[in-house]
């Protein structure tokens, strides 16, 4: 940082690259913080952890997991950097929980002279919450400590039904249960309702084929070919997609809640 303000270049932060917005290119200097991804702490008396801007989602739920902790809320992606997910708002789903940097304690941040700030909202609330969803513009965030709570676990119910039937139910549906969102199928009258209810019963898990043959096989790869189908032939867009509306089955499934959260993604996103 004072290399890169020393000869007058600017410097930007790439996380994982799951963001498709251009915001991470520059003609100065770009940094990655890929190599910088340990916990420092793990408090489980407070359930404050700390660690590094680079360390991912994925990793801070598995150490999370072996200490009886979990992040209260996240998206479906594990994947990015916490240090990229909460700058760009990731928000998850839940009518009645914040998104991912809502469960930021304080971070601490690398200016454009090199010198390090420390955020918290009992010292700087109006900074503190810049900084949250920063978008890269205000400095380096260097560490996160984030709030966390015990470990849990969710219902995960997904079901295929007409999309008119689940717009009409969403403040209902919102309402009624911890998580829910609608997964669209443009051109099609056919929509996937997914509800995440917090759980006290015992764990019940796909088997490892039906949760390959789902997350990976067809949410993945044949998703991914047709997408390469359809840029190929534009106007067999709308038959793919409700081609690809009627493979979406349901399913009832009991797991920890990282592992319901978060899904395979290996198609790029646009």
């Amino acid at each position: 940082m004072t290399g890169a303000a020393a000869s007058g270049e600017r410097v930007k932060v790439v996380g994982a690259g799951h963001s498709f917005t251009d915001i991470a290119c520059t003609d100065g200097r770009l940094l990655h913080l890929d190599n910088y991804g340990r916990v420092l702490d793990l408090d489980t008396a407070t359930g404050l952890v700390r660690v590094e801007a680079g360390i991912t989602i994925e990793e801070i739920n598995h150490q999370l997991a072996r200490h009886g902790r979990a992040l209260r809320n996240m998206g479906d992606i594990a994947y990015q950097s916490i240090a990229g997910a909460i700058s760009t708002s990731t928000h998850g789903t839940g009518g009645r929980v914040g998104n991912l940097a809502s469960q930021v304690e304080s971070l601490t941040m690398v200016l454009a002279d090199g010198s390090v700030l420390d955020c918290r909202a009992e010292n700087d609330p109006q900074t503190y919450s810049a900084a949250l969803v920063g978008l890269g513009a205000l400095g380096v965030i260097s560490t996160v400590t984030l709030r966390t709570v015990p470990a849990f676990r969710l219902h995960n119910v997904q079901k295929r039904a007409p999309l008119a039937q689940l717009l009409e139910e969403l403040d209902d549906r919102v309402d009624g249960n911890d998580h829910f969102e609608i997964f669209f199928f443009p051109h099609s009258d056919v929509g996937l309702g997914i509800t995440n209810t917090v759980t006290d019963e015992p764990a019940k898990p796909r088997g490892d084929l039906s949760k390959w043959t789902n997350s990976v096989l067809l949410e993945n790869h044949a998703f991914g070919l047709m997408q390469r189908i359809g840029r190929a032939q534009n106007s067999w867009i709308p038959s793919l997609n409700r081609f690809s509306a009627n493979l979406m089955g349901g399913t009832d499934t009991v797991d920890a809640s990282y592992k319901v959260f978060a899904n395979v993604r290996l198609v790029r996103f646009q």
